[in-house]
């Protein structure tokens, strides 16, 4: 997708996960951090055996999550990562990035991407073999017609819109034309110089090809054509024509949703009968699902570590990596939140960013492969893009915490830190379903009421969580929500969209400071040297300004049945976490 996603976990990472990555987990009967691209190739990858045909493989949703969207141009309320997992085995990217976050050329629909010095012209190349399921040519026609759309849905006057992506890569305000040369090569032209890695990675990266000739039902009123597919995107028998490895045959809210190979896919076809993600009321739930067979992909929860062993006897892998993206506690800083003034304090921020134990988190819930994480960057997996400087830049320290609110003015008053009236006392909404969400929601809020801050938990479901905080018009119904983070998916990780006004983690953050840097991320600049200044110049700011409050990242757990193959760190591509689910194969046999 090229795109940042929203995930709103209900399991943290090894569960959401699950339905792109499957991946973050960690390796079966070890206390310490593995090699994840070794461990889970070495573990999961057949070299002797012949890929079979047949067989369903089903892969187990996080707790509590649907799947509601399958329209590729998404909204802000529906920006989820399981959304995007579905919609991206019906219709690929452009470009495909790899789990080792470069361009996968072979599960691409570009070719090459050709551009000039200046980074104002990018020629892409699609391949000329790509069909329709319906038989009609994948087009470059159909490529500048998705442009198009992405395009309407960033003008303000047209619903269901805007497109939560909308300005992402400088798309469209700083393209000046995206045409089509012949049937297989795509031009776009910028109106301004800009790094051409990011623009690829941000901007071309978010296109994909839309079949317009069964789709444009108003080809002379964009208004309308958008109002009509946002309209249909929840509807799905509407999304018949596909050009991924995948069909969606049946989609049932809170069961399951079948899809069956592609025939006429260009790329590497599926040798399964069927694909099934299903719906799991909770992490129990998916446990009894995986002992009984009825799931063969999916998930430990943290909390259920101890009951591993029985799935290990029963010839179940468990296999570790982790997501490129980041965790967090949103606060709500829009005027109308409950405690708007304290949240736009940085110092309060600091205070509880010091308070929290992400030590004693990593080791007593995630079993030591969930690392603290102190910026927008993670340490794990290894990237070009994390600054070491920042290790330990928020060391848990309560000490330094409570000085932090004493100097700033808030007083101690029956237990709880009290500044001209304003207690430092609010709810903190949990993503229900899952155990260790739970836990990790609880020993933060036994750290906060150390240096007197009160926290009262709310358990509510996924979706509920994310339609709260996606009502700007009623900002003061929350005022903290727990159990949620980013995965940048496979776009450049500059912050755009992110920490700038109206961006997916801009709850009230505005920093025209952090604007400035986000933006000198995205100029052409003359040395890669150059280019890791400016991000890190970027990177720094934002975590010492803390627009959202860093928590561990963890790995999650990937349970891998045994008559499932090739279920490798590549294929399951945990870094972005969109799966190559094309490339699993199942045996008949146990």
């Amino acid at each position: 997708m090229g795109l940042y996603e929203k995930r709103r976990w209900s399991t943290r990472l090894g569960a959401a996960a699950v339905t792109v990555a499957l991946g973050a987990g960690v390796i079966a009967g070890c206390g310490t951090q593995q090699n994840t691209t070794n461990s889970t190739t070495n573990s999961t990858q057949t070299t002797t055996q012949q890929p079979q045909k047949g067989g369903t493989l089903v892969v187990a949703l996080p707790p509590a999550t649907n799947i509601n969207w399958y329209l590729p141009i998404t909204n802000s309320a529906n920006a989820s990562l399981y959304n995007a997992d579905l919609q991206i085995l019906l219709y690929p990217s452009l470009i495909y990035i790899g789990s080792d976050y470069s361009i996968d050329w072979k599960n691409s629909l570009a070719s090459s991407i050709d551009y000039n010095a200046t980074g104002t012209e990018y020629t892409i190349h699609l391949k000329k073999n790509w069909v329709w399921s319906d038989g009609k040519p994948v087009t470059a026609q159909d490529v500048v017609w998705d442009y198009d759309l992405v395009k309407a849905t960033d003008e303000s006057n047209v619903p269901p819109w805007p497109n939560y992506a909308a300005g992402s890569g400088g798309v469209p305000a700083n393209v000046k034309s995206v045409v089509a040369l012949d049937n297989y090569t795509v031009q776009v032209t910028l109106k301004k110089p800009v790094n051409q890695q990011w623009f690829i990675y941000n901007g071309i990266g978010q296109l994909t090809a839309l079949p317009e000739h069964a789709w444009n039902k108003y080809p002379n009123n964009m208004a309308q054509e958008i109002a009509y597919l946002g309209k249909e995107a929840t509807n799905p028998s509407f999304f018949t024509v596909v050009d991924g490895p995948f069909k969606l045959v049946s989609a049932k809210q809170s069961q399951a949703w079948v899809l069956v190979p592609n025939q006429t896919f260009a790329g590497h076809k599926s040798t399964l009968d069927k694909l099934i993600f299903q719906y799991e009321g909770s992490s129990d739930a998916e446990f009894a699902a995986l002992r009984s067979g009825a799931v063969n992909l999916g998930y430990l929860d943290p909390a259920q570590w101890a009951s591993r062993g029985s799935l290990l006897k029963m010839g179940y892998k468990i296999v570790p990596a982790y997501n490129f993206g980041y965790d967090f506690i949103e606060l709500n800083l829009q005027k109308g939140s409950p405690l708007y003034s304290a949240f736009n304090d940085l110092k309060v921020r600091e205070a509880l960013e010091y308070a929290m134990n992400q030590n004693e988190i990593d080791q007593a819930i995630y079993h030591g492969f969930a690392p603290p994480l102190y910026g927008p960057i993670p340490a794990q997996p290894k990237t070009v893009f994390y600054d070491s400087s920042l290790n330990n830049l928020f060391a848990y320290n309560p000490a330094k915490a409570k000085q932090l609110l004493e100097s700033d003015g808030w007083k101690m008053e029956n237990g709880v830190m009290t500044k001209d009236g304003q207690k430092l006392q609010f709810t903190m909404m949990v993503a229900s379903g899952s155990e260790s969400t739970l836990q990790e929601a609880e020993l933060v809020q036994q750290d906060w009421k150390q240096i007197g801050v009160d926290v009262t938990l709310q358990q509510i479901s996924f979706n509920e969580e994310e339609g709260i905080m996606s009502d700007a018009k009623n900002p003061g119904k929350w005022a903290a929500a727990a159990g949620t983070g980013i995965t940048y998916g496979g776009s450049y990780p500059s912050g755009e969209q992110l920490f700038e006004p109206g961006g997916l983690d801009n709850f009230g953050y505005n920093d025209p400071t952090a604007d400035q840097l986000i933006a000198k991320t995205t100029e052409p600049v003359s040395s890669q040297a150059e280019n890791t200044k400016n991000f890190f110049a970027y990177e720094d700011y934002i975590a010492k300004q803390l627009p959202v409050l860093w928590q561990n990242v963890p790995a999650g757990i990937t349970v891998i049945a045994p008559d499932v193959h090739n279920a490798t760190t590549q294929v399951l591509n945990p870094t972005t976490g969109y799966g190559l689910l094309n490339y699993i194969w199942m045996s008949s046999s146990k």
